[in-house]
């Protein structure tokens, strides 16, 4: 007998055909119930892959067993003369008819429409070859539900990544799922949740409507990216979120050029814009339709410096300039690569990476060249107006609006802009900014905490703490939730409250040296110098110049008696010219006005001021938030050398500015409260004196107050008024009373000791 007559009588064949058919089946169902079952992707594979595995298994079976009346046994086992395996294959015959039929079945009903069709990706990935993009979209929008013309609502989901391999393949979706959401916010018409509330939704396991309803949207688009060798499947669906229903579905298979990349973007923008009934103007057109480089390496180089731009710290910024740089030295041309060096460069100076004189002249020589290839890009504007408000200069605001004319949809533009306001004293301009931008981002930790800064700012200190928890309750690991509170407590005199918060925040950011030296601070306001002296000496073993540390080691130092290690301090800051943060400058200038009063030079301590500070020797001193205590320090040193009418006319131009609304209000401006009381001492005005440093008392200043009252020489003329050494006790007592509660809760484990000693 013949292998084929062999294989044919053992029904071989037979169990083949009925396996795959089987198979078939199963593979279908597995389709239809793994998106009810919210089931991970890598379901379906595996399912194939077994039934892959199998074939060849159940077909030896069938070549070495058989299936008798008595059950299964071997072949050779059973007597030819009373085989049943010719019934079996009659059988066998009548079931693969059967499961043939059904199926056919299956594929006319839903041909008919009898089935609702699955537009989701496990379909459209049968397809062989897709339809244009344009043509599917029409045909989608025929059959979509009736929507509310005026719900135009959507978020972006952040996208799944199927590609295998390296980082750079999340770095990818990612991107692509960024730039999507920027092209989509041009829309005017479209209201787009912004990136980071979005993220917050990755592998979630919530359901549509619940996502809907938490981001206040009424449209969800969901994506995956795919990424195989020279070729790229994108798959795209839109849901209403309040029904579940699917209002628009495609997938795009093209080969990976920066080229068809854009073209998907645009695509896919257009559809979801029809689909919304949102009416494009020709200019949103034109630039959704822009291809802003055609050299994919530096497409993806420009992917990876923003995703980099969105995790902040010193490592991922510093890669993030490199992508950058190496965009450009492949496409000179391309502006989101400019773009993206100067959003790097200015980022780095918020985070104190790096001074801004350090990184001014490459910043703008990207701003100029983004510019120079497009005048009207949004971003650029944004990073020209973040430049000029780092560098002091004017221009800031107007540039700050230039941008929101250009992307009006953007919520990083308003929250960059109302931090600006708020640090300018002008937190009153802030607050819609951030409305604004809450609306499209309601679950930024980074929107939030600028809210709360600015809520701080007007000295709504409930709202700012109501802020400062819904940032732990969206992010419990985001620092901005911690540290950031306990300014608020301190500017309403809450020391205790202030060490609690900023120590968990510090645990959180172990390797964040300035939160150490708020620890520092915090203990000395609270008279409690043995404890500063031991972060001190913790931050002395793995700091150096650095000007915040610095400034409250140098303040410690003053306060216990060691005014030479504490003048040390400030000599090397400011030979170092270390940048200002957090006051530090305004303490190292203090130190050496000291200095120079105690050696009875007030010429010699007038002509560091000179050097340092020449903007207060102008005809009209150029007074600020960043030298207002300088200026009242240099007009004691101005009084004494006999300076009169220079001393007089610093001190009106200072009382002249404290008196602007909100100069003096805020976490970010806390030490600037006494410096009213301080110049009217100075000008003898005693009553007044007393009386103003009556209010900042009673409505909550402790910051610096042992350094600013009983330490400080501005009010040699009040120590030894009684009413002035009252107040001195009245803090004196309160910060006795804070003090014991800070030993509470260390006692009860709710602050921890300082940190075991760190390894370098």
């Amino acid at each position: 007998m013949t292998l084929l007559a062999e294989l044919k009588r053992r029904n071989v064949f037979r169990v083949g055909a009925a396996y795959i058919v089987v198979c078939w089946l199963l593979l279908q169902v597995v389709d239809v119930i793994a998106p009810i079952l919210e089931l991970p992707d890598w379901v379906a594979k595996a399912v194939l892959l077994l039934i892959a595995i199998g074939f060849i298994p159940a077909l030896l079976f069938a070549w070495a067993f058989e299936l008798t009346p008595q059950g299964v046994k071997r072949e050779r086992d059973v007597d030819r003369s009373g085989s049943i395996s010719r019934k079996t294959g009659q059988k066998l015959n009548r079931v693969i008819i059967g499961l043939l039929a059904l199926i056919i079945l299956m594929m006319g009903a839903e041909r008919m429409g009898l089935f609702p069709v699955n537009e989701s990706e496990s379909a459209t990935e049968l397809a062989e070859s897709l339809a244009p993009a344009d043509a599917a979209s029409n045909r989608a929008l025929e059959s979509r539900p009736q929507l509310d013309p005026e719900d135009k609502s959507i978020a972006v989901l952040p996208f799944i990544n199927r590609s295998h391999g390296s980082e750079n393949t999340q770095f990818f979706s990612d991107g692509i799922h960024d730039d999507l959401l920027t092209q989509l916010s041009k829309i005017h018409e479209l209201k787009v949740i912004s990136r980071t509330s979005v993220m917050a939704y990755r592998d979630t396991s919530k359901n549509l409507r619940q996502i809907g309803k938490e981001l206040g949207v009424s449209n969800l688009l969901e994506g995956g990216i795919q990424q195989a060798g020279e070729r790229v499947r994108i798959n795209m669906q839109l849901i209403n979120a309040k029904t579940d229903e699917h209002i628009w579905a495609e997938s795009y298979d093209r080969t990976v050029t920066a080229e068809n990349l854009f073209e998907i973007q645009a695509e896919v923008a257009h559809a979801i814009a029809a689909a919304l009934q949102a009416t494009l103007t020709t200019e949103e057109n034109e630039e959704l339709n822009r291809t802003p480089t055609k050299n994919l390496e530096a497409y993806q180089y420009v992917l990876m410096a923003r995703q980099l731009l969105r995790r902040d710290g010193f490592v991922a910024l510093n890669k993030a300039v490199e992508y950058a740089r190496k965009a450009i030295a492949l496409d000179a041309g391309y502006v989101d690569a400019h773009s993206a060096l100067a959003a790097a460069l200015t980022a780095g100076v918020f985070s104190g990476l790096h001074d801004v004189n350090e990184i001014a002249e490459e910043a703008s020589a990207a701003i100029e060249k983004a510019f120079e290839i497009d005048p009207m890009y949004g971003r650029a504007w944004m990073s020209f107006a973040v430049l000029k408000s780092l560098l002091g200069e004017p221009g800031a605001e107007e540039a700050f609006e230039k941008a929101l004319q250009l992307d009006p949809g953007n919520s990083d533009i308003m929250t960059v802009y109302a931090n600006m306001l708020q640090r300018a004293g002008k937190p009153n301009r802030a607050l819609p900014l951030l409305t604004q931008a809450l609306e499209l981002d309601p679950l930024s930790p980074s929107v939030l905490f600028v809210q709360a800064r600015t809520l701080g700012a007007l000295e709504d200190y409930d709202g700012a703490q109501t802020a400062y928890a819904r940032i732990r309750e969206v992010d419990p690991a985001s620092l901005l939730g911690y540290a950031p509170a306990g300014g608020a407590w301190f500017s309403q005199g809450k020391i205790d409250q202030a060490l609690f918060w900023i120590r968990l925040g510090q645990e959180i950011e172990p390797d964040d040296f300035e939160l150490a030296g708020w620890m520092v601070f915090l203990y000395d306001i609270l008279d409690d110098h043995t404890g500063a002296q031991q972060w001190s000496e913790w931050l002395n073993d793995w700091v150096t110049n650095e000007p915040q540390p610095m400034a409250m080691q140098a303040h410690h130092h003053y306060l216990v008696g060691n005014f030479e290690i504490a003048l040390q301090y400030s000599n090397l800051a400011l030979n170092l010219e270390l940048p200002d943060r957090w006051n530090s400058d305004g303490i190292f200038m203090r130190i050496k006005r000291d200095e120079a009063l105690a050696s009875g030079q007030p010429e010699a301590g007038i002509e560091v001021f000179r050097k340092h500070h020449p903007r207060l020797f102008l005809p009209q001193p150029e007074i600020t938030a960043d030298n207002l205590l300088q200026a009242v320090d240099l007009a004691l040193l101005l009084k004494l050398a006999g300076q009169d009418a220079q001393y007089r006319q610093l001190l009106n131009r200072a009382l002249e500015v404290y008196d602007k609304p909100y100069f003096t209000t805020g976490a970010q401006r806390a030490w600037l409260v006494p410096a009213k009381a301080e110049a009217l001492a100075i000008l003898g005005k005693d009553e007044a004196a007393l009386s103003e440093l009556r209010r900042i008392i009673d409505r909550g200043w402790r910051v610096y107050w042992r350094w600013e009252t009983d330490l400080n020489p501005n009010f040699n003329g009040l120590h030894k008024h009684p009413g002035f050494q009252a107040m001195v006790d009245e803090l004196e007592s309160e910060m006795t009373k804070q003090r014991e509660n800070v030993i509470e809760m260390t006692t009860l484990g709710k602050i921890d000791p300082l940190p075991a000693d760190r390894t370098h």
